[in-house]
């Protein structure tokens, strides 16, 4: 199984709310989860999130959504971070080694 991640936390100092800002009619987060979906290799999608909108823009766009605590959508928090918290909460049962 391939799992594709995409971290996306709702602070950004650079662009404020960039993850649901408005490009071209859809959220920013809308293009990655689409171009995600199409992607014949990924067997599983996860949008990892401590924001409200952003989760639910993702489950809107078909991601599943794993919500994270406050402390890894910081500044300081690594990407490493955030796939270790993320992966516990996927369980073994989901996950093959065969296809």
């Amino acid at each position: 199984m391939i799992l594709g991640v995409i971290p996306a936390r709702g602070g950004s100092k650079g662009i404020p709310r960039k993850n649901i800002r408005m490009i071209a009619g859809k959220p920013l987060i809308a293009w990655t989860i689409e171009a995600a979906l199409k992607a014949k290799l990924l067997d599983r999608l996860v949008v990892s999130t401590e924001d409200r909108e952003i989760a639910r823009i993702a489950g809107d766009r078909g991601a599943e959504v794993i919500g994270r605590p406050a402390e890894l959508a910081s500044d300081e928090a690594t990407t490493l971070s955030v796939l270790q918290h993320a992966l516990p909460s996927l369980t073994r049962s989901q996950w093959c080694c065969c296809r």
